[in-house]
């Protein structure tokens, strides 16, 4: 609990929400924890910590499941729309949170390269990689949504609809991380993102890696993101490609990366309680026209005597 509570989190601009579990009398399910971030200004949280680990000895699945139903209880109130976690592709972990409402939707394979090649002659080619500046984001904007599957985009929350933000325009401070943008004759072609961390760089690119011709991705790592890398960025360097990048780890196994782990992305919807103003349409009953009092009056029926159809004798002889 000391070393999770005093750890020196990268991104101190944010406060972390730490839940604990403190259940007397029940011998396997009795304590845990579980910590919880808001996602910058974005209405999104990512799990960062669940404590015990399954596979200790005081790890139970109820545990988490315990944790994770308690966090989406309160996570309506604390605002937050969606719950994201990285879990290692491992059954139990991805069963465990399916348990609760997760669902994956993107599965990755983190490569990592203690020393990335720098391609001879990579300084003086023509693909010139600048900082992201805001007159970026509208061009950012359109690649995201070019090089990203429909699917991913709606559990990153970006639905097309006016307000929705894109992932990768949500910059950190620049000592941080940075965005850098690639542009070919005034047009935006592609563009990459550094991350520093205490024990290496993360990189994350977007560009078009369902073409059959790989030449331009091949460019964007080794004219561009390899080489602003290279002496700015600590060691080692790690990259995630996505299930949808096919042949994105072509290029990294001869860029000299080595698989290093699996992930699965997952993601919980939030429900919500919305109130909104309705229409409802009442039934509508027709008047009768206004009643004027008159002095005309029908007359009253008068008694007439029962006639009969049989003939009445007169008196005379037949």
């Amino acid at each position: 609990m000391s070393i999770a509570l005093s750890t020196v989190l990268p991104w101190a601009t944010t406060k972390a929400l730490t839940y604990v579990l403190r259940q007397d009398g029940h011998g396997l399910v009795h304590e845990g924890f579980l910590q919880v971030r808001r996602n910058g200004a974005a209405r999104d949280a990512d799990i960062l910590c669940l404590a015990p680990s399954l596979d200790a000895p005081s790890g139970h699945p109820a545990i988490w499941n315990k944790l994770l139903s308690y966090l989406i209880h309160e996570a309506g109130a604390l605002g937050f729309e969606r719950i994201y976690a990285d879990v290692p592709d491992q059954p139990l972990l991805v069963n465990t949170f399916a348990a609760v409402g997760f669902e994956s939707f993107c599965h990755q394979t983190v490569w990592r390269s203690f020393e990335p090649p720098v391609i001879a002659g990579a300084q003086n080619v023509s693909l010139v990689a600048s900082p992201r500046s805001m007159a970026d984001d509208w061009d950012l904007a359109r690649l995201y949504l070019k090089t990203v599957p429909e699917h991913i985009r709606i559990a990153e929350g970006v639905n097309g609809e006016r307000g929705s933000t894109t992932p990768l325009i949500e910059n950190l401070r620049p000592e941080q991380g940075v965005i850098y943008v690639i542009r070919s004759g005034g047009e935006l072609t592609g563009a990459f993102q550094l991350q520093r961390g205490q024990r290496g760089s993360w990189l994350r690119i977007w560009g078009n890696a369902l073409q059959p011709d790989s030449h331009d991705l091949r460019m964007l790592f080794t004219q561009a993101a390899l080489v602003v890398a290279e002496g700015q960025w600590p060691k080692p360097l790690y990259f995630a490609s996505s299930d949808f990048q096919g042949g994105i780890g072509v290029i990294l196994d001869e860029l000299g990366f080595a698989p290093f782990c699996d992930r699965v992305r997952m993601v919980k919807h939030v429900v919500r309680w919305v109130r909104e103003s309705i229409s409802s349409p009442a039934t509508v009953v027709e008047t009768g026209s206004e009643i004027v009092p008159t002095t005309f009056a029908p007359p009253k029926p008068t008694t007439s005597p029962i006639r009969s159809s049989t003939p009445v004798d007169s008196g005379r002889p037949v």
